[in-house]
């Protein structure tokens, strides 16, 4: 089985014999195998990448239409592999460069053909090989290895060092220490490629041995924090907790009745370290609302069918995202940057939700993008936290939607009135 691949545009199939060339491909990739990529071999890349234990594929003047959609494919199947995007195509390139300001996605500005949320960044690969210096130069503003093709025939190939993100996963705790557990063995088992702190904010768990067990967890790992309230604060309140004590690049919002599968984590980072445009990523679930939704008819009982769910949902979407106007707040995945520019959640809204709502309008008022990853799966239990603790959900909704909507309506009023000559 091949260890090393070659992606080679199907167009180019005829021309791959220079020798110059192959010497290069057999200094990135000794050993490899040519695949030739084209719209209808995705789903046999994919299949070719699940079935074999790939270290590193190289891009062979990729095609700037089609090959991203491989890229990005290949970088979610297979996360710590090397990618090497072998001389891009950059003719054009010089016309999207504004030396005066930020580069943004130098490389794929050639994909405004499509749609902005379907354009990959370059911090996708791993190294960038092209055959002029004058082209070096250009790709240097991006913040990886770009060599010359005289460089790697003469030097040892220098892959960029893998990102290792700390993420500050915020969970908080009423209560229902069976879905706690279940949740928290989950997370130790399927993430085990990302660094994090672990935080517990608990909200006054009065009926279970909820305490007990957090203080057992924060003795046997070192990256766990606890807050422990006395009464109910809230989602938003007690989430603004963890946060104020948060050590990551990224904080992750968690409910505490989920169940997670390999590499969430991991892949919600790739597609956020993609594009400075996004803010916030989510996953995709069988109990949310909106275009989350999956129909998946398990139960948190059955761990395997979960993860066989979640694989599946895997190989049919890898690398795909979609841009969306809201999420909800069970699983939320938020730069820091965000943070900084948006704030925290507005402890306005107690129980009963919506507190997600408001913040992904403010999010989208700061002109960052709201995403789900299609390629991510997560079990959520969901509709219990009310129920079992006596509160009366319909109420508390009802309330919240109200604040809601009083909030964003006076805001928009507050706009109209300032514009001139009244609503002209």
């Amino acid at each position: 089985m091949a260890e090393n691949l070659v992606v080679v545009p199907i167009k180019l199939k005829e021309k791959i014999d220079v020798k110059k060339e192959k010497d290069i491909l057999n200094k990135l990739a000794k050993g490899y195998e040519i695949f030739y990529s084209a719209e209808e071999t995705m789903e046999e890349f994919k299949s070719f990448v699940i079935g074999n234990s790939v270290k590193t594929v190289v891009f062979y003047k990729p095609d700037i239409i089609t090959d991203y959609k491989f890229i990005r494919a290949f970088k979610s199947l297979s996360q710590e592999s090397k990618i090497v995007l072998l001389e891009p195509q950059l003719s054009n390139l010089k016309l999207f460069v504004n030396r005066e300001k930020e580069v943004y996605d130098v490389v794929y500005q050639l994909l405004e053909k499509s749609s902005s949320m379907e354009i990959s960044n370059c911090k996708i690969a791993d190294l960038i090989v092209v055959s002029s210096k004058e082209d070096k130069e250009l790709l240097l503003n991006i913040k990886m290895p770009v060599k010359t093709y005289d460089e790697v025939l003469e030097k040892d190939i220098k892959f960029v060092p893998k990102n290792k993100y700390l993420v500050s996963i915020v969970m908080l705790t009423y209560n229902q220490l069976d879905d706690t557990k279940l949740c928290v063995e989950s997370l130790f088992k399927h993430t085990t490629d990302v660094n994090y702190e672990l935080i517990f904010v608990d909200n006054g768990s009065t009926k279970d041995d909820t305490i007990s067990y957090l203080d057992g967890l924060k003795k046997e790992h070192k990256n766990i924090k606890t807050i422990y309230n006395k009464e109910n604060l809230g989602f938003a309140c007690a989430n603004n907790q963890g946060i104020e004590i948060s050590e990551g690049d990224y904080v992750l919002l968690l409910n505490n009745d989920v169940i997670l599968t390999d590499g969430w984590l991991s892949r919600m980072i790739n597609i956020a370290e993609s594009d400075s445009k996004i803010g916030v990523v989510a996953p995709c679930t069988n109990h949310a609302s909106g275009r989350q939704v999956v129909t998946f008819a398990g139960t948190e009982e059955d761990d395997e069918e979960i993860q066989k769910f979640s694989k599946n949902i895997l190989l049919k979407n890898a690398g795909n995202w979609i841009s969306v106007g809201r999420i909800i707040g069970f699983c939320m995945l938020i730069k820091r940057e965000v943070l900084f520019k948006v704030g925290v959640l507005d402890e306005m809204f107690g129980p009963g939700g919506y507190e997600d709502y408001d913040y992904c309008m403010r999010i989208k008022h700061e002109k960052y993008d709201i995403v789900i990853a299609l390629d991510t799966f997560i079990f959520h239990i969901g509709g219990k936290g009310y129920s079992s603790n006596n509160m009366d959900y319909n109420n508390l909704r009802i309330r919240n939607i109200e604040l809601l909507i009083d909030k964003w309506t006076r805001n928009m009023l507050e706009v109209m009135e300032k514009l001139p000559d009244g609503m002209k």
